[in-house]
């Protein structure tokens, strides 16, 4: 606070000089500034991210490409049941299809067993190999299918682990197809109650890969020969069950060709040089392929065929990927 003093000059009539002082007080305060926070309304603009559904739906399918440098050991599993008869040719047919289709850069091995289990573990036979012909198939289907019984899981397991020329070529580290071909239902006496269950849990501690396909009386349903065949008893359950597992193919024994499915099965044994699409994609631009999680660039879409065609095939047990959205 500062005080002034002012000094005020009057003079009189009589020329005498008063002298007047007059005390002002002025208060001069420090100029201090604070922050105050007012809400204040401001329309500011905002670009937001909004996802909107595909218009159409996407589609995802999924391969394993196979383990095939140690080769494949196949075993074809036959009942030798009379009711069986009319069917070997079939067999017959059909094992020297597969010969034919199987990959020439493959090394196979291909044995005919007996779904019973004494004959399949005590029999002397050396298996089928590259260059065999169908009459070396014929032969060897009517050497090593005989007996009666009908239980093609404990047969398998009796052959692995009995008999003594198994242990000669079998591989322990080569893929194993099994083809079971009947026209009943298992009837595996050592394995009764979830037989298809305790086979497959025997058989994953024996390989590591493994291909099932079985040839047996479907459900009515759908059978080329329904009525023919007692529905409770004669349809293949635990040999489809087991066949499902694995990821296999299912023919029916009924089906007067079993050409395109014993193709599918031998298709097991090979690469996918290609996939055939399930559903139509809306165009070429909407389709991706991934190897092992990685995009994939080597392939090509054909429109006509509604198949992508590899140009550089995904190396062997590749996770492969076609994700694409469908009309």
């Amino acid at each position: 606070m500062f005080v002034i003093l002012f000094l005020l000059g009057c003079w009189s009539d009589q020329g005498l000089t008063h002298e007047v002082i007059k005390e002002v007080e002025v208060i001069v305060y420090d100029t201090a500034y604070v922050e105050v926070e007012v809400e204040v309304e401001v329309e500011v603009e905002v670009e937001v991210e909004v996802l909107v559904p595909e218009q159409y739906p996407l589609w995802v399918q999924a391969v394993i490409q196979p383990k095939l440098a140690n080769g494949i050991d196949i075993l074809w599993v036959v009942d030798p049941s009379g009711s069986m008869s009319n069917d070997m040719p079939q067999v017959a047919a059909g094992v020297a299809q597969m010969m034919a289709a199987l990959p020439s850069n493959i090394f196979w091995r291909l044995e005919i067993i007996s779904t019973d289990y004494l004959v399949s573990q005590s029999m002397s036979s050396f298996p089928l190999l590259p260059g065999d012909a169908a009459m070396d198939a014929q032969q060897q289907l009517n050497n090593n299918v005989s007996g009666h019984r009908e239980g093609g899981l404990e047969s398998v397991m009796n052959f692995m682990d009995q008999n003594q020329d198994a242990y000669q070529w079998l591989r322990s580290d080569a893929a194993l197809l099994i083809v079971f071909v009947s026209d009943e239902d298992d009837w595996s006496y050592s394995l009764q109650g979830n037989q298809a269950g305790q086979f497959i849990d025997w058989l994953k501690v024996k390989r590591n890969i493994v291909y099932v396909t079985a040839i047996v009386n479907v459900d009515n349903s759908i059978s080329e020969c329904p009525g023919l065949f007692n529905p409770v008893l004669d349809v293949g359950q635990e040999y489809m069950d087991v066949a499902n597992f694995f990821g296999g193919t299912t023919i029916d024994i009924c089906a007067e060709d079993w050409s395109h499915g014993v193709a599918q099965a031998s298709n097991q044994l090979q690469l996918f040089e290609e996939i055939a699409l399930d559903h139509v994609p809306v165009s070429s631009s909407h389709i991706e392929v991934f190897v092992d999680g990685s995009i994939w660039t080597d392939w090509t879409y054909d429109a006509v065929t509604n198949t992508v065609l590899f140009t550089v095939v995904p190396p062997e047990e590749a996770l492969i990927e076609v994700v694409y959205n469908y009309l």
